[in-house]
């Protein structure tokens, strides 16, 4: 399982993750606040998330593509 905080300072950068989601569309990734786990390829699901701090991005699975966790670099909270 790949797990990392993430954050997105307004909605144009949802919308390149959801982008960039969609390039791995059958692996799942989530993205969970509080109680609540969004599929990462849904735009209105990440939109009812609490984005205004970061949220987790969880891969789970043993054969996480590299070129995944570096897609995902540049959205990682590194507050």
């Amino acid at each position: 399982m790949y797990q990392a905080k993430v954050y997105f300072k307004d909605l144009n950068t949802v919308k390149e993750f959801v982008d960039m989601a969609a390039k791995y569309g059958k692996q799942e990734i989530n993205l969970v606040s509080d109680i609540y786990t969004m599929d990462a390829h849904s735009l209105i699901g990440i939109l009812s998330l609490d984005i205004s701090a970061p949220v987790n991005l969880e891969v789970p699975g043993d054969d996480i593509p590299e070129e995944l966790i570096s897609d995902v670099a540049p959205y990682v909270y590194n507050g």
